[in-house]
């Protein structure tokens, strides 16, 4: 791909730098979308759940859903910590909310976008090229998915955007460092620090400072894994009494980048839209170049680190979309079609976020303040019924639930729940039917009022986003 450098031309600075229009406009995006997107994820109140239980209450465990490590992260008892903390600051200022911790989250998503190009035009792309793969790589799923959500890989593809920055500019050390870095965020973020290796090696091919690339790579690496050990000082322990026989019964041959293809036919467009990319270059001289430059050995570094890991999380696939859009941009872009290209990607990919606010519209996520502060209240008077304060209550009740009393809050889920663990709450929240509209009988696994007829009595009724929202007490308390 030529990196023509060749500029609007005018007064306004967002003709000079329409990438940053584009980015500008794709954040509205992702603000349109809030709860829209995808309405009722576990995972979203599941992974603010390990921060507020680390920032406010002090726990590293999980205590939403009981899952030790390695089951869903655990908590932050060995991975997690830095998005905890941040998300632990920003929230105890904005509020606990599914809405803040997006807010926050299309924060990192927008700065993310940023680095990616300003790494671009540091490689001497075009400004044209780089809007283009702005809108190509900010409109994908995986990363709009990234962005609509709460869980922590906000924080390790911003890591990944920061890294990429980095190395664009020369600094391999901090790269290395901040890549990864990644690691402590999600386990599976360890596919980072090898792409932004192979993309430092990559691109410094063939230029005198090859020969101490090595040693800054392995200091940046070894930086990262003593601030590793400080916040995790009881690693070693942790990983011995895990159970890792239940993570590898749920391994996925190909792992995370295989699965996005496999699980979901609606993905199948971006495959062929990569054979494509693969197909040009190969066909065309001038282009076959690409098949050995970062991007594409990102992809295949990725790939590989992905089969060897065998977790078939979707939403990991997100850390793959800067090589793979960058990759699939070189091979198909001309210059004098820019605003072509520009629009065939918004016609691909806009209809589909405009389909899901519209379907999700009348269907929220979480609670506003209002509703917020009439659970709370209606919270404090069943605590006062049972005779003990609101704020010692251990509670169980749909996720959904979980901003109105987060503290000793236990996610009321089918897979989790046993007698015992009804008998020994004090409060039980429920519906009367499940919240989730979309997923199947056998796959919803929120737990609605009549399964606890016979093991919980009623304290009180209210309506609720067209719900009724019952609170219980166990009928038999230990």
């Amino acid at each position: 791909m030529s990196t023509d450098s060749r500029e609007a031309v005018g007064p306004s600075g967002w003709r000079r730098r329409p990438e940053y229009l584009a980015i500008l406009l794709i954040a509205i995006v992702y603000v349109a979308l809030i709860g829209r997107y995808r309405a009722f994820d576990l995972d979203d109140v599941w992974f603010l759940s390990f921060s507020h239980s680390f920032w406010v209450q002090h726990i590293p465990s999980d205590t939403f859903m009981h899952q030790p490590f390695p089951e869903g992260m655990g908590g932050v008892v060995a991975f997690g910590k830095l998005a905890a903390i941040i998300q632990g600051i920003v929230l105890n200022a904005l509020g606990w909310s599914l809405a803040s911790g997006i807010v926050l989250t299309i924060a990192f998503a927008t700065g993310s976008l940023i680095l990616i190009a300003m790494m671009c035009r540091q490689l001497g792309y075009s400004s044209h090229f780089t809007t283009c793969y702005m809108v190509l790589l900010g409109l994908s799923e995986p990363f709009v998915a990234a962005a609509e959500k709460t869980r922590f890989e906000f924080l390790a593809l911003f890591f990944l955007s920061l890294a990429l920055w980095l190395a664009s500019r020369k600094s391999v050390a901090l790269a290395m460092f901040v890549a990864a870095m990644a690691t402590e965020v999600e386990p599976v973020a360890i596919v980072i620090p090898f792409a932004v290796m192979a993309t430092i090696l990559i691109q410094n091919r063939g230029t005198r400072t090859i020969r101490w690339l090595l040693p800054r790579i392995a200091f940046g690496a070894a930086c990262a894994t003593v601030v590793y050990f400080l916040l995790h000082p009881h690693i070693i322990e942790v990983a011995r009494s895990a159970r890792w026989g239940a993570v590898s019964d749920r391994a996925f041959p190909g792992g995370f980048a295989v699965a996005y293809f496999v699980h979901y036919k609606r993905h199948l467009p971006d495959l062929l839209l990569l054979l494509a990319a693969i197909g040009v270059s190969l066909a065309l001289p001038s282009r076959r170049h690409l098949l050995t430059q970062w991007p594409a050995v990102g992809i295949l570094t990725i790939c590989i680190v992905s089969a060897l890991l065998r977790w078939g999380n979707i939403p990991y696939f997100c850390f793959l979309s800067p090589f793979f859009c960058l990759f699939i941009m070189q091979a198909l872009y001309g210059e004098r079609y820019w605003k072509g290209i520009v629009a065939v990607i918004l016609l691909m990919m806009l209809p589909q976020y405009a389909y899901r606010g519209y379907y999700w519209s009348t269907r929220p996520a979480d609670l506003s303040q209002q509703d917020q502060r009439r659970v709370s209240e209606a919270i404090d008077r069943a605590s006062a019924l049972i005779g003990k304060p609101s704020e010692q209550v251990n509670l169980i009740g749909n996720f959904t639930l979980m901003f109105a009393h987060p503290s000793h809050f236990t996610n009321l889920d089918a897979r989790i729940m046993t007698p015992a663990m009804i008998q020994d709450s004090d409060l039980i929240l429920c519906f009367d039917k499940p919240l989730d509209p979309i997923l199947a009988a056998d796959i919803n696994f929120e737990v609605a009022c009549p399964r606890l007829d016979n093991t919980s009595r009623m304290l009180e009724t209210m309506a609720l986003d067209g719900h009724e929202l019952q609170i219980r007490a166990p009928t038999i308390h230990r």
